[in-house]
């Protein structure tokens, strides 16, 4: 089975290269702007932020065809991503009475949970993915050796659908554990 060129196993490496570099993304934009060190910024206690693997593959999948209209491209990006994020928002809200950022201290901002830079900050994160990073991102989970790929993919896999599991019911059964910090909102 095929996904974006690649087979399953290369597509879940990739998936969660993304995820990580997403994570990463995360720490060093909140931790500039906390101006403190800040880690914490999965839904999981894995590294990773799965909504830009989720997000990358969208972008690929929906708007490589107009990767040739660089203002169409970041338009589409900012539209796309600002939705799945008010999607997401909506349902951590309707779950847990929190979710994992908070723009409410940014200008333009809706309830928090979207703003104007971030959606600025989308399109060109599309731009980016859609015409340089993915090729990139695609070639690293390809020079891994097929025996590798395979166990490193249904490890990460295995492992992250577990710790998504825990992390899921333990917030469902306990929204009163979940602990305001930096660049988390709760909401209720």
């Amino acid at each position: 089975m095929k996904i974006l060129g690649m087979d399953i196993y290369n597509f879940a490496l990739w998936f969660f290269i993304f995820s990580f570099f997403g994570y990463i993304l995360e720490c060093i934009v909140l931790s500039i702007e906390n101006r403190k060190f800040v880690y914490d910024r999965g839904f999981c206690h894995l590294p990773f932020c799965i909504i830009y693997g989720i997000g990358a593959a969208g972008a690929l999948f929906i708007l490589k065809p107009i990767a040739y209209n660089l203002l169409l491209l970041f338009v589409a990006s900012s539209i796309a991503a600002t939705l799945l994020e008010l999607v997401t928002a909506r349902v951590m809200i309707c779950l847990f009475g929190s979710l994992w950022w908070d723009y409410s201290k940014k200008r333009y901002n809706y309830k928090g949970i979207i703003c104007l830079e971030s959606s600025i900050a989308w399109g060109f994160m599309g731009i980016f993915i859609v015409c340089f990073l993915s090729g990139f991102m695609r070639s690293i989970a390809l020079r891994i050796p097929d025996e590798l790929t395979k166990y490193l993919a249904i490890i990460l896999v295995f492992t992250y659908g577990a710790d998504f599991i825990y992390c899921f019911i333990h917030r469902l059964c306990h929204p009163d554990q979940i602990k305001d910090i930096d660049g988390r909102m709760k909401v209720v």
